[in-house]
């Protein structure tokens, strides 16, 4: 009887864990839409100090729009990036792509962009 109640537990644990990945995943889904102001309040204090190789701020500095944010991001076949944002897959050119090494949070891409001109991009680690 106590092997039942042990594996009645262990099940009960995998559901709750399964549930709190489920409910992570799609936080982190939608703050990677693509969308202005999707992720961005949290990393703001970050995003102000970003500079394109050319010394302007990727950041135009206004917390409420959003230009700055988590990004859906996949490299292309011919190497080359492409970002979700404005509600469809579209292009990076190459000289928007800041150095890996500044990306605070690797795994995750990011986008600074506005009336779809980008002004700064990072790779994220994973691809997306």
């Amino acid at each position: 009887m106590l092997t039942l109640d042990r594996h009645i537990a262990v099940a009960a644990m995998l559901v709750l864990l399964v549930g709190a990945r489920v409910a992570m995943c799609q936080d982190v889904a939608r703050a990677q839409s693509g969308e202005h102001g999707d992720g961005h309040a949290t990393n703001h204090d970050w995003y102000q100090h970003l500079e394109t190789p050319q010394g302007y701020s990727c950041c135009k500095g206004d917390e409420t729009s959003g230009d700055c944010r988590p990004v859906q991001a996949r490299p292309r076949d011919d190497g080359q990036w492409e970002a979700f944002f404005g509600g469809q897959w579209q292009f990076v050119p190459a000289e928007r792509i800041l150095p890996d090494r500044l990306n605070r949070i690797p795994l995750h891409s990011h986008i600074c962009e506005q009336d779809g001109y980008v002004r700064c991009f990072l790779r994220g680690g994973s691809g997306t």
